[in-house]
């Protein structure tokens, strides 16, 4: 039976005590404004961070037809699009008149009283330039001095005739493809040399927009009260940050799904969907400036080289202990700025957060010592690749736990935060996301994994027997332990031999499933408390007794092959008690003595980058292992060798590439294509009953097969030959 309650904004949906969770945000019941989760989102703004859900102010929260849901913000005819360009991280700015900059932002801060005075001022080629921070649709622009636009009077500054008389507009979309050398191509949009208007209104027909350049053509002064930029239809990209949710300890993560409906042409629009999980409150990283290391040259002077640290000046520090380490190894100009760093790295939780700058700490320090903002790349998950479109459900599945793809970002981890990105490349064309939600199980199976794999090189296409371990590191009263496993495969794992749990305490528990049949109708094999349990094309899953204890060894045994440089076999451990619908992904790292003198050197349960990938030699060859099984074949429907399997392996494909199987006679005439689509990496195995195209038994005789790989490399081809008899 489930129940709903409400969870820091997002609906959290809790089954029973044994299953996962389901948290969601947006939707029936819950509100997108508010964010989700306690602790608020916050963006980088140059020296400062924005807190806020939607940078740049671009989102929907009150779309007529769509209850709870989140669009892309339609542009309102009337709103002035220039007066959020420093909120969304743009700047106004020029190179002619450096004597000016800080007065610009004056014109794009929608009040009719404030602005640029230049009326005494030689003003020929000045130059203004405006990088809105985004791209937006626009069709219209207006300038005009302060008390000229009755909309905006200013009694106080009667300069309605002091415009500018001359002017040129121009234009760039801010994309890559509009740069030359790193610079903006500008298109000119406007030009007047002799101006008689006070307010300039100047209509384009409607373009994206990110760069625009006002330059004036003439030497007399004027004042300027407002730059004004208008746009039309859906602003191309927006986004939404949820705020952080805390889940109040460490928590396992499962699969995200969500809800989208586009609107105008499918075509022209999309979602793209992150997230990140970390391990303190805080994604972010305040950082001061650390007292110089070392001295070198600039332009014949010397100056302090500067290093950006976490860290508060020991004067800010109160325990004693802490307080000393930052005045005699941190802030030591003498100790090296690696060596300071790693020391601090090596902390405990609680020691860095205290020593850690804040937000405010950051706010206070004098600007001379303020350093960079930066997001923490060391207690939080950089944000993942875009989830694929398999995610996507319908409203009514939102809640069903187990639906859409599984979560990338690293878990169990305490914290999470998802990223929602929109985009459309035509004005009336925008995609809505309705809710989203993930699965959550707040007692993970244990503190973490680590997964390894052996041999960790292996012969191309070749069958090769791995051992496969796993290390627990559990923490009794809070990790329920897990009792399955999921290993990756790169093929259909061949033959499963041992699985073998070795106890903290020195007893081992092992079952042999050598020469066991693996298909699909012989499945579960059991052999007392171990089992296996599902073999797929690139899957298998082993059972056992309950894995729930620190350092406790999990080891199986299987055959499988290898088909391109770098293959990982990722794995997930699973309780049978949850429903085995969310699961644990292993970490790689050194998990085992394997006894292959490989110089693994550091700690057993130590993550080691590539443990669980497994290497072959970089080959030319694209097919290997082809083959016509039997050769010889009988076609007379007796059900005795009525049809062959041409079998091969493509290797070292990554991208879908062309792929064509095709059978002739011995004269060159083409009499069955068997196949031709887009493939990667892999082991295929097509049928061929003896007949040609036209579905007619063919005589009698010898036909040769050839299997040809169109890749960007070249053309590869492989022959072989099956008899036909009767």
């Amino acid at each position: 039976m489930k129940r709903t309650v409400l969870f820091a904004s997002a609906v959290l949906v809790l089954s029973t005590a044994a299953s996962g969770e389901v948290v969601v945000l947006g939707g029936p019941g819950s509100s997108w404004e508010e964010g989700g989760g306690g602790i608020q989102a916050q963006v980088i703004r140059g020296e400062s961070v924005e807190p806020t859900n939607t940078p740049g102010g671009v989102i929907d929260f009150s779309v007529e037809g769509y209850d709870n849901w989140i669009f892309p913000q339609r542009a309102d005819p009337e709103l002035n699009i220039a007066v959020g360009t420093l909120g969304r991280g743009g700047e106004i700015t020029t190179p002619t008149h450096r004597a000016i900059r800080n007065d610009l932002g004056k014109i794009i801060d929608d009040r009719g009283n404030t602005g640029l005075d230049l009326r005494e001022t030689p003003v020929l080629g000045l130059i203004v330039d405006l990088d809105l921070g985004a791209r937006f649709g626009v069709n219209r622009f207006r300038f005009f001095p302060r008390n000229a636009l009755p909309e905006m009077p200013a009694a106080d500054f009667p300069f309605q005739n002091d415009f500018l008389r001359g002017y040129e507009l121009f234009l760039n979309d801010g994309t890559p493809e509009s740069m030359s050398q790193g610079r903006p191509i500008r298109t000119s949009v406007a030009v007047e040399g002799q101006n008689e208007e006070p307010v300039v209104e100047i209509r384009i027909p409607a373009q994206y927009v990110r760069l625009i350049r006002l330059k004036s053509l003439t030497a007399v002064g004027f004042d300027l009260a407002e730059f004004q930029v208008f746009g039309t239809g859906f602003v191309p990209e927006a986004a939404y940050i949820s705020n952080i949710i805390d889940f109040g300890a460490p928590t396992l993560l499962g699969n995200l799904r969500w809800v989208q409906e586009k609107v105008g042409d499918e075509v022209f629009s999309r979602v793209r969907v992150r997230t990140r999980s970390g391990i303190d409150p805080q994604p972010l990283i305040f950082n001061k400036i650390r007292p110089a290391e070392d001295i070198f040259r600039i332009s014949g002077q010397f100056s302090p080289r500067e290093s950006h640290v976490p860290w508060k000046f020991a004067d800010k520090v109160d325990d004693p202990e802490l307080k000393a380490l930052v005045e005699n190894v941190l802030d030591n100009i003498d100790v090296d700025i690696r060596d300071a760093t790693q020391t601090f790295n090596e902390l405990s939780l609680e020691q860095r957060e205290e020593l850690s700058l804040t937000e405010a700490d950051h706010g206070s320090l004098a600007r001379k010592d303020r350093g960079v903002i930066r997001h923490d790349v060391t207690g939080w998950s950089e944000w993942s690749a875009v989830y694929p479109a398999e995610a996507v459900v319908a409203a009514d599945e939102l809640q069903v736990e187990g639906l859409g793809v599984p979560i990338v970002s690293p878990s169990p981890r305490r914290y999470f935060q998802v990223l929602i990105e929109f985009y459309s490349d035509e004005f009336e064309s925008a995609t809505g996301v309705g809710g989203l939600a993930f699965d959550v199980l707040t007692r993970p199976f244990s503190g973490a994994l680590v997964g390894e794999i052996r041999p960790r090189r292996a012969e191309l296409g070749e069958k090769t027997r791995f051992t496969y371990a796993v290390r627990s590191l559990f923490e009794p009263g809070r990790d329920r332990g897990f009792d399955r496993l999921k290993i990756q495969t790169p093929l259909r794992v061949e033959e499963v031999g041992s699985v073998e749990i070795r106890r903290a305490d020195g007893t081992v528990e092992a079952a042999d499933f050598t020469g066991s049949p693996l298909s699909d109708s012989d499945l579960p094999v059991a052999r007392g408390d171990f089992s296996i349990l599902e073999v797929e094309e690139k899957t298998f899953t082993v059972g056992f007794p309950v894995v729930a204890e620190d350092g406790a060894e999990l080891r199986v045994t299987f055959d499988n092959a290898v088909l391109r440089f770098g293959t990982t076999f990722s794995g997930q451990a699973l309780n049978s008690e949850t429903g085995a619908v969310l699961g644990q992904h292993l970490l790689p790292g050194n998990a085992a003595d394997l006894g292959e003198g490989d110089g693994d050197t550091l700690p057993l349960g130590s993550q080691v980058a590539g443990n669980l990938a497994v290497h072959v030699g970089i080959t030319d060859d694209l097919l290997v292992n082809v083959n016509a099984s039997p050769a010889v074949i009988t076609p007379n429907g007796d059900g005795a060798n009525d049809q062959t399997s041409i079998g091969y392996d493509l290797t070292t494909i990554g991208a879908p590439t062309p792929v064509e199987v095709v059978l002739r006679d011995l004269s060159g005439r083409p009499v069955r294509r068997l196949y031709a689509g887009n493939d990667v990496s892999g082991r295929f195995a097509l049928p061929w009953d003896g007949r040609d195209d036209a579905g007619r038994i063919v005589p009698p005789g010898n036909y040769v097969f050839s299997v040809t790989v169109d890749a960007r490399t070249g053309l590869a081809r492989a022959f072989g030959t099956v008899a036909v008899t009767y």
